[in-house]
C-alpha cells in the first residue's frame, strides 16, 4: 500500500519562495527543497541535516 501525503503550499510560502528564488542560492534551494518535499510526501525519513528539531532563542515558543 502506497501512502502519499498531500503537501499544501500557503500563499505566504509561495511569496517567500518566489522572493528567495531571485537570490544567490536559488539553484540549491529549488533542488534541495524539491527532494525534501518529495521525501515528506512519500512519508520517508529525512536526512539528519533536515531533521525536525526544537527551536531555540526567540523561536523557542513556537
Amino acid at each position: 500500500m502506497i501512502c502519499m501525503l498531500t503537501i499544501e503550499r500557503t500563499t505566504v510560502f509561495k511569496r517567500d519562495f518566489k522572493r528567495e528564488m531571485k537570490r544567490k542560492y536559488s539553484y540549491f534551494l529549488e533542488n534541495d527543497l524539491r527532494k525534501i518535499i518529495e521525501a515528506l510526501a512519500d512519508n520517508q525519513l529525512l536526512e539528519p541535516r533536515h531533521r525536525d528539531h526544537a527551536l531555540t532563542g526567540n523561536w523557542s515558543d513556537f
